[in-house]
């Protein structure tokens, strides 16, 4: 016990000081606190206990991005960029897929590759759009539609991968099955939604303002994270339900602002496990991993650039801005560090380095990208 309360003190004075050092050098404090587990995840790699507190911080994330929307918003975004969210998921899912089938991998793991590749990452993407003042920008409505997009499809993806993996193949019925279990937690949410918001918006209206109101909140959503998780699905795509049915409710702002503080900490210390977990052996390091990784990223880069360039213009934006909008999306995070915890130990490496590797790159093509998009399209001299 004294073990784990001195490397859970000691972790957060860390993320508190890697904190203090990525606002300094103006980058997302997500890179600084994989950073930290990196440097220190040897100290931390083997406490279950800590493992297990991020993982409510997994569930906390999403249930953060189900309050962004409710389901008549997620519904309108899905009519508006469908188009761009379609080529996205084919140039980026599908490119992945068909590299790793191409080095040789089994059908199972090419998928989950390509699902590990597929979603930007909405915390680092809206951080430094709003960071670097981009709000106003002509491609900005376009990126942040695409990112609800993704935050959509991305815990469907999840929860069916959830059960692939846990049967371990793609026969037919078992993927029916999954399909099966995402239709009804869906149309349970969409059901309580429908019948019962307003009894919901006026118990949480009656509690809110007392001290017990947090355990109802927290009680709820674990419990529905936990139930998803034992019918075979992710916790994740739970989470993400209870935050669409709050949403519904009209109450999403103010439950938020209870629960901010432990989600703060928790996703603080998920990333930092993520980056603990993350191993730079040699034996990795042989000729196919390597090629296998640059592939991997080579792939995802163009991918990301060709989705927003090609997307954009689908849209309505000049190739310029098209551009920006392809270089702002590169980076991966949160979706692929959850995904790739459904891999494998021996492609735990593997998924772990590339998601590291994409969202520095990625962090770095968004702050640059208008820079870069004026060196491309050099404005022509009158």
């Amino acid at each position: 016990m004294e073990k784990f309360l001195i490397i859970l003190g000691l972790s957060t004075l860390i993320l508190f000081i890697f904190g203090i050092v990525s606002r300094f050098l103006k980058i997302p404090p997500i890179l600084s606190f994989i950073l930290a587990g990196l440097v220190l995840g040897i100290f931390v790699h083997e406490d279950i206990t800590l493992e297990r507190l991020s993982e409510i911080g997994i569930i906390l994330l999403f249930f953060y991005l189900g309050l962004e929307f409710n389901i008549a918003r997620a519904l309108e975004v899905s009519k508006r960029i469908w188009i761009v969210g379609v080529i996205d998921l084919l140039l980026n899912f599908g490119g992945v897929f068909l590299a790793l089938l191409i080095m040789g991998f089994d059908f199972v793991i090419a998928v989950l590759g390509g699902a590990i590749a597929y979603a930007s990452s909405s915390a680092i993407t809206s951080k430094i759009i709003v960071d670097e003042k981009r709000i106003a920008n002509t491609e900005t409505e376009m990126i942040l539609g695409l990112m609800v997009f993704e935050d959509i499809v991305a815990p469907i993806l999840l929860a069916i991968l959830a059960g692939v993996m846990s049967g371990g193949n793609l026969e037919p019925l078992t993927f029916g099955v999954i399909f099966f279990k995402v239709l009804a937690v869906f149309s349970f949410i969409i059901l309580l939604a429908m019948t019962m918001k307003d009894k919901i918006s006026s118990f949480i209206e009656k509690f809110l303002e007392e001290d017990i109101f947090i355990l109802f909140a927290f009680g709820l959503l674990i419990s529905f994270a936990g139930l998803t998780y034992y019918i075979g699905l992710s916790e994740a795509l739970g989470a993400f339900l209870i935050g669409m049915l709050i949403s519904e409710t009209g109450k999403a702002e103010i439950v938020e602002k209870h629960l901010i503080s432990i989600r703060e900490l928790a996703v603080a210390i998920f990333f930092f496990v993520f980056g603990s977990n993350i191993v730079f052996n040699v034996e990795f390091f042989n000729l196919h991993n390597v090629l296998t990784l640059t592939l991997m990223v080579v792939v995802s880069i163009i991918g990301k650039v060709l989705t927003g360039f090609i997307g954009g213009q689908v849209y309505g934006l000049s190739k310029k801005t098209s551009l920006v909008a392809g270089l702002s999306i590169v980076n991966r995070g949160e979706f692929s560090i959850v995904i790739s915890k459904l891999s494998p130990s021996s492609y735990a490496p593997l998924f772990g380095i590339y998601t590291l590797l994409m969202a520095f790159i990625g962090t770095f093509t968004i702050q640059y990208a208008p820079k870069i998009a004026k060196l491309v399209f050099k404005p022509k001299k009158q």
